[in-house]
């Protein structure tokens, strides 16, 4: 199957919401992966790990199951203060984002505007997307 991996630049890690054991391996470092055709996860800075899997219903509803795991099940509130921050922040900010997409999809107006390809996979590359579409049509093309 077909798997995307993206890494970013970590903003400045004492900034962060909560406290980072730098002690450990990778606990300064984001990637996450996305695994063809609905399922995907986050390595979050602190070795804290994200988890989605999208399930659709129909043509315009998607179910959208969460999990959030610390190291051995460490430090629990911080966990669940992470999956409200994110839940209230980013993903409330990309629910209203798809939802607009799909009515613009549903309008019939809809003409993607051109993607930036980094030759590079900088980190403002949207080459993932690029391959996400293609899969995308490929899927639907059988």
């Amino acid at each position: 199957g077909y798997c995307l991996r993206h890494t970013t630049e970590c903003q400045n890690l004492d900034d962060m919401t909560y406290e980072i054991d730098r002690s450990r391996a990778h606990a300064e470092e984001y990637s996450s992966w996305f695994l063809w055709p609905a399922f995907s996860f986050q390595a979050y800075p602190g070795n804290v790990l994200n988890t989605y899997h999208w399930r659709p219903l129909d043509v315009d509803r998607v179910v959208v199951w969460r999990g959030w795991y610390a190291v051995d099940g460490e430090e629990i509130e911080v966990i669940l203060d992470l999956a409200r921050q994110d839940r209230e922040t980013t993903v409330e900010e990309d629910i209203h984002l798809v939802e607009s997409v799909q009515r613009g999809l549903r309008s019939r107006g809809y003409v993607p505007g051109p993607l930036v390809i980094d030759p590079k996979c900088g980190v403002n590359s949207e080459h993932s997307v690029m391959h996400l579409q293609r899969w995308m049509r490929e899927a639907a093309n059988g």
